[in-house]
């Protein structure tokens, strides 16, 4: 089982579109995106996949408007946080601006992984038996790069968009 992961996509349309277009070629059908979409009109772009979409500290000025055209749309309320389990994993999310929260969810070792975003940069790494990813950012900054979990087995391929 595959799942598209992505963050900090700002309002970035062309960028977006060529992640979105990379997970379609990819087969992915589910997508994680790690907070600040920044925009409700960006939400347009998501609804042919599964979306599991948390607010970021650039989407919470718009957060009831996010979820109002997520409603509408037919997608997940976009909270701070979201849990779900996917390929018999756990995964946690949220936007990586919320350190005591971040310590809390690694410390529990409820999860299999923790996905978040915020800083613009790739992560990839273990702490307490949890896979922590970073997939960076979308939007056009230093790299623009995405990622492809095998929740199987447990192998992160990041994607640089910019080479796609």
């Amino acid at each position: 089982m595959f799942l598209g992961i992505l963050a900090d996509t700002h309002n970035d349309i062309d960028s977006f579109e060529k992640a979105l277009a990379i997970f379609r070629e990819r087969g992915i059908k589910t997508l994680v995106h790690a907070g600040d979409i920044t925009s409700p009109r960006m939400l347009e772009y998501l609804v042919e996949f599964d979306c599991y979409i948390v607010l970021g500290n650039g989407d919470q000025i718009d957060k009831d408007v996010i979820n109002w055209k997520a409603s509408v749309l037919g997608l997940r309320p976009v909270e701070d946080t979201a849990e779900f389990e996917y390929g018999g994993k756990k995964f946690m999310v949220f936007h990586g601006n919320n350190v005591p929260l971040y310590r809390q969810a690694v410390a529990s070792g409820k999860y299999n992984y923790i996905i978040k975003g915020h800083t613009h940069y790739f992560e990839n790494y273990i702490s307490n038996e949890c896979r922590i990813i970073n997939p960076g950012a979308v939007y056009r900054h230093d790299e623009s790069s995405i990622v492809i979990l095998d929740v199987e087995a447990d192998k992160v391929e990041k994607i640089d968009i910019d080479e796609n």
